[in-house]
């Protein structure tokens, strides 16, 4: 598909560039759809944790430049067309797109989906047990094209990528301060930006005991210990069972594994949840400037998919991109949504 970036919240301030950017995306639209059609079919906005962690006054001001946009397009502009999407849905979307996408559906075999954002990150899967209880309130049901399937799905709102990473090196430091020293971030590395939230900081690396002058290196323990303290207690609920799934994980996982030279870049692939941890280390351990922050995220990951979800180190996880060609995301899933609702079912 279509992608521009950044995403919607980094306009928190200048709604009218993101008029801009959804009348570019609109025209791709248009370029495909035939003109006859246009007033038939449906356009929605669903934004997902960016927006969530955005000051609500800025998000609506987004919202409605974006309203504003969609009613000058000529397509179908239904009720709650733009709107900020519930967590929940974004797992069950994304969860639907994955098992579409492999065949699965319909089948007790479907695969898990593990899906991280920048804001959140989302876990959904069909438990092979629902007579325990354990995950009471957090049980779905979504509807496919056979029986309804239920599922587990959460979205742990501050667990995105980005979202780890402005609280790691944000521990215990001034709300205003904006130049940061953090001890996940290689001593070699001076005054990188990084935007979150809408605001700026300059992130260096730390000194400590393990680095010197010829070999700078992370102190990876220490930056583990800070990460864990980061991440576990957010992990609620935790999804016990998930390791009796098989784990299709995209997103960021994938993104950073290719980045970090985890898998191939057009074969995607399966590694084990340690290899994670391992690539962490070996990172962490290397002076790259022009990946500052590799280091912190693959450690994050590493600590999310074992201490915060219980997978243990040889536990095997499928990362994709695509499958058959088709962008692995929520969209997907959401589209067969919206145009489900809208059939008959002779159609």
């Amino acid at each position: 598909f279509k992608q521009l970036k950044p995403g919607l919240s980094a306009f928190a301030d200048k709604p009218s560039e993101c008029a801009q950017q959804i009348e570019k995306l609109l025209l791709e639209a248009k370029n495909v759809i035939p003109q006859v059609y246009w007033s038939k079919t449906p356009v929605v906005l669903k934004a997902t944790a960016g927006l969530r962690l955005l000051d609500p006054a800025k998000a609506d001001g987004l919202l409605k430049a974006v309203r504003g946009v969609f009613k000058k397009s000529g397509f179908l502009i239904e009720d709650n067309a733009v709107e900020i999407m519930e967590g929940v849905d974004e797992g069950i979307f994304s969860w639907f797109t994955v098992n579409f996408l492999l065949g699965k559906l319909n089948g007790k075999n479907t695969v898990a989906a593990l899906d991280l954002g920048g804001g959140s990150t989302q876990v959904t899967f069909a438990p092979k047990d629902l007579t325990q209880n354990i995950y009471d309130g957090f049980i779905h049901d979504v509807p496919t094209t056979g029986d309804n399937v239920r599922v587990f799905t959460h979205s742990y709102l501050g667990l995105g990528l980005h979202a780890v990473r402005h609280a790691v090196f944000t521990s215990g430091l001034p709300e205003n301060q904006t130049s940061i020293d953090s001890e996940c971030v290689n001593p070699i590395v001076r005054t990188k930006l990084f935007r979150y939230s809408n605001r700026e900081f300059h992130i260096s690396g730390k000194d400590n005991k393990k680095s010197t002058a010829e070999n700078p290196e992370v102190d990876f323990e220490a930056c583990v210990e800070n990460v864990r303290n980061k991440v576990v207690p957010l992990v609620k609920p935790k999804p016990i069972t998930l390791k009796q799934h098989l784990i299709a994980a995209f997103s960021y996982y994938f993104e950073r594994a290719i980045e970090s030279g985890l898998v191939d870049p057009t074969l995607g692939g399966e590694i084990k949840v340690g290899d994670f941890y391992t690539k962490a280390r070996e990172v962490c351990a290397i002076a790259n400037t022009d990946q500052p922050f590799m280091c912190l995220d693959l450690t994050f990951i590493a600590v999310l998919l074992q201490d915060g979800y219980g997978l243990k180190p040889q536990a095997q996880i499928k990362l994709y991109k695509r499958i058959d060609n088709h962008e692995i995301s929520w969209a997907l899933g959401c589209a067969y949504n919206i145009l489900s609702k809208r059939m008959t079912p002779k159609q």
